[in-house]
């Protein structure tokens, strides 16, 4: 059994896939043992709390169009696969093409260049003093 997580803009497969991992408002979980959606909502819109919801939904894979090194840093921590899926495209478009094997890897994750990057959250571009609270680098 595996999971597939689908980043999308709304709680529908026939909707289109959220243009950004972190910004993703819904995150659609298909299991492979029973094909029926079910939809996550991404409440605090930003790359590591959507790996946190990716992550605490089983999934072993995840199709996102864009997404930061932060946010797949996390996931492959957990080594939750990231493939990347065309813009514009349905989830349910991005699920067949996984299936066909029409899409590629997500690249690995690239070290931190800039000082505050890299945490996958809104965070990223602060001061540690200005950080949100429920940022945990």
């Amino acid at each position: 059994m595996s999971k597939i997580g689908v980043m999308m803009s709304e709680n529908r497969a026939d909707a289109q896939m959220s243009s950004h991992f972190g910004k993703a408002e819904w995150i659609m979980v298909i299991d492979t043992d029973n094909p029926v959606p079910t939809f996550e909502k991404n409440m605090v819109l930003n790359g590591k709390c959507a790996s946190e919801n990716v992550i605490r939904q089983g999934c072993t894979d995840v199709i996102v169009a864009d997404i930061g090194d932060g946010a797949l840093g996390h996931l492959q921590t957990a080594h939750i696969r990231a493939w990347a899926a065309p813009e514009p495209v349905t989830g349910n478009e991005a699920l067949r093409m996984l299936r066909e094997g029409q899409l590629p890897p997500v690249p690995a994750a690239r070290a931190a260049s800039r000082h505050g990057e890299g945490h996958g959250c809104c965070c990223a571009n602060l001061a540690a003093s200005e950080a949100p609270s429920h940022c945990h680098g």
